[in-house]
C-alpha cells in the first residue's frame, strides 16, 4: 500500500476516532453542563466517579490526536495542489487551534473532578485543610470550561471545516465538500450545543470515505538536484 493510501486510512480512522471517542467521553465522564442540576454536579465530583472522569479524559485526548492525524493528512493533500499552499496552511492552523482548545477544555473539565477529590472533605475527620466549594460554584466552573470545548473548540473547528470545503477542490468529491461546508457553518453555533451533533455525523461520513477510497494521493515531490 502506498504512503498516500496509508495516510488516507490513518486520516479516516483518526477523524472517526475523534468523533466517536468524544461522544463516548461525554457519556462516560458525564460532565456537568447545560441546565443546573444539584444531583448531576454531586455525581460528577463524587470520589466514586473519579475513575470514570479520568478514563473520559484519556479517551477524549486520544480522539483529539485522531483529529490531528486527519488535519495533517488533508493539509498535505491540499498543499500539494498547485497554488494551494496558503489554503492548506490556513486550514491546518484553524484545525490545530481547534484541537488545542478541545484538549485544554477536556483538561479543565476533568480537572474539576480531580480537584474536588484532592481537596478533601469536611466530613473526613483528618483535621487537615479542606479545599472545597459548593455545588453551585462547581457548576459555574464546569459550565464555563465546557464553553472552551463547545465555544472555542467548536467554533474554530467550524472555521477549519469551512476552509477545508473551500480549499479541497480536486481532493474531496463535490458532495463531500458541500457537506463539510454545511457542517462547518453549523459548528459556528456549537455553544448552543444542538448544532454540534452534526459534527459526529460528518466525521463518520468523511472518515469512511477516506478509508474506503484510499486514493487521495499526494503528487510526488520534485527530485532534488544532486549535490
Amino acid at each position: 500500500m502506498s504512503t498516500s493510501r496509508k495516510g488516507s486510512a490513518l486520516a479516516g480512522g483518526g477523524v472517526i476516532a475523534f468523533v466517536t471517542l468524544t461522544v463516548v467521553a461525554f457519556a462516560v465522564g458525564s460532565p456537568a453542563g447545560g441546565n443546573y442540576s444539584e444531583t448531576d454536579v454531586a455525581n460528577y465530583v463524587s470520589i466514586g466517579h473519579l475513575p470514570m472522569v479520568i478514563v473520559s479524559g484519556y479517551l477524549a485526548l486520544l480522539g483529539v490526536f485522531g483529529l490531528i492525524c486527519f488535519l495533517a493528512f488533508l493539509r498535505g493533500a491540499i498543499s500539494a495542489q498547485p497554488g494551494r499552499e496558503l489554503a492548506g496552511t490556513i486550514f491546518w492552523g484553524a484545525g490545530l487551534a481547534a484541537a488545542s482548545s478541545l484538549a485544554v477544555g477536556w483538561g479543565l473539565v476533568t480537572g474539576i473532578a480531580v480537584a474536588a477529590a484532592e481537596g478533601g472533605s469536611a466530613n473526613s475527620g483528618n483535621g487537615g485543610t479542606v479545599a472545597t466549594i459548593t455545588h453551585a460554584e462547581t457548576y459555574v466552573l464546569s459550565d464555563t470550561t465546557m464553553n472552551v470545548l463547545y465555544g472555542s473548540g467548536g467554533i474554530l473547528l467550524g472555521f477549519a471545516l469551512i476552509a477545508l470545503a473551500k480549499a479541497s477542490a480536486g481532493v474531496l468529491p463535490g458532495w463531500l465538500r458541500w457537506l463539510t461546508l454545511i457542517v462547518g457553518i453549523l459548528a459556528l453555533a456549537s455553544p448552543a450545543f444542538l448544532p454540534a451533533f452534526a459534527i459526529p455525523v460528518w466525521g463518520i461520513v468523511i472518515g469512511v470515505r477516506l478509508i474506503a477510497a484510499g486514493r487521495f494521493s499526494l503528487p510526488a515531490a520534485a527530485p532534488q538536484p544532486a549535490a
